[in-house]
């Protein structure tokens, strides 16, 4: 009888024993994260639960740097393979700074480039790398040389970084639209949407720095300063104790103004700029008509104007000569170089008020043709 009970109640042990193992085995079990060894890439961030934007980021690049057969070989770059970029840079001294600025216009177009900038007497152009050589020598002998510089900058790792960047950030892209296809949930699709269009971003940013960069290995950079020869001749300029005749250019309007009304009367080939603030003609050959008025101050008379004009412009000219027509005295300054341009600069004196006229002629065939007309155009000036 006592053995009887004593085996009931053993067993009735062993089988509870038996359960209650077996359910804490499932209850672990029920805990323990899914094992992802062996599944893709997608399936396994499927898996998980609404990862963040950078954490499928991460994952994607994670995943390219553990698969070496997809990461590629680094080439061997040769001497002859090199990405390099060339500039140049030079400050020319030239009798006429528009006649050169033409002409590396043309030059640029001539060697299939272009022209970058252009402002003032600064112009950069772009030509193809080939002929950077063969240009910038072209250039050179355009004026007398006053300063040079040639760079070159090799760019091939950082080209080379650049594509590799791109190829990345492309196949992360792919994988991130293959993942979207599988998933469902809003949430998930909504950080995979946004990490996507993060990526996009980014892929259009590397593309415009690699298209600019394959621009300057592409096209060589020129950059020219022109000096008017009449400019660098003469560095003590700023002591010009007038200021307005210290100003006085033959290319480029210094005086600004026109008080009162007058009477100029030029020959019909001339183009009148009416929309002026002060008289300005052009002639079909370039000879260029400006009149405009400053102030008499210190007070002077015609000739006293005259006078000054001539001693402080001569320094700048190969050649001086002080004339006069009707009321109007003027000075005809020739330029250095061997063509040179012609530059009339007439004044009239009406009380508080110097009336400045200004003529240039672009070449010596232009002064012979118009200084005629112009000197009996001047003759018949008058202020009203």
């Amino acid at each position: 009888m006592r053995k009887t009970v004593f085996v009931t109640v053993m067993c009735a042990f062993c089988i509870f024993f038996l359960v209650s193992l077996y359910g804490c085995v499932r209850k672990k079990a029920a805990y323990e994260e899914p094992d992802y060894e062996g599944l893709e890439y997608e399936e396994e961030v499927s898996l998980r639960t609404a990862p963040a934007a950078k954490e499928m980021a991460d994952a994607s690049f994670k995943a390219e740097a553990e698969v070496p057969s997809e990461a590629p070989v680094e080439p061997s770059f040769e001497p002859e393979m090199r990405m390099r970029v060339y500039s140049g840079y030079c400050k020319l001294s030239v009798n006429n700074a528009e006649q050169t600025r033409e002409a590396l216009f043309e030059i640029a177009e001539d060697y299939g480039g272009y022209v970058e900038r252009a402002f003032e007497n600064t112009i950069t152009i772009r030509v193809p790398a080939g002929t950077f050589d063969e240009v910038f020598s072209q250039i050179l002998g355009l004026g007398d040389v006053l300063d040079k510089v040639v760079e070159t900058y090799d760019v091939t790792e950082q080209y080379r970084d650049l594509t590799k960047r791109l190829e990345i950030t492309q196949e992360t892209r792919r994988r991130l639209y293959r993942l979207l296809e599988k998933t469902d949930d809003v949430e998930e699709r909504l950080k995979i949407l946004r990490e996507i269009r993060r990526l996009t971003d980014e892929v259009e940013v590397i593309k415009q720095k690699l298209d600019m960069l394959k621009e300057q290995i592409a096209f060589s950079r020129i950059t020219v300063e022109l000096v008017p020869l009449l400019a660098y001749d003469y560095p003590y300029r700023e002591q010009i104790p007038f200021l307005w005749i210290r100003n006085l250019d033959p290319l480029y309007m210094s005086i600004t103004q026109l008080k009162g009304r007058i009477s100029f009367e030029l020959p019909g080939d001339y183009a009148h700029f009416k929309k002026e603030e002060i008289f300005r003609a052009e002639g079909p050959d370039g000879t260029r008509v400006r009149c405009g008025t400053v102030r008499n101050d210190p007070k002077g008379d015609t000739v006293f104007w005259q006078g000054a004009v001539a001693y402080h412009l001569e320094p700048f000219y190969k050649e001086t000569s002080i004339l006069s027509a009707g009321n109007v005295r003027y000075v005809l300054l020739t330029s250095k170089g061997s063509e040179p341009f012609y530059y009339l600069v007439g004044v009239e004196v009406n009380r508080k008020t110097i009336y400045v006229i200004e003529v240039l002629f672009p070449s010596e065939r232009a002064l012979e043709k118009r200084y005629a007309s112009i000197k009996e155009s001047i003759s018949r000036f008058e202020v009203r």
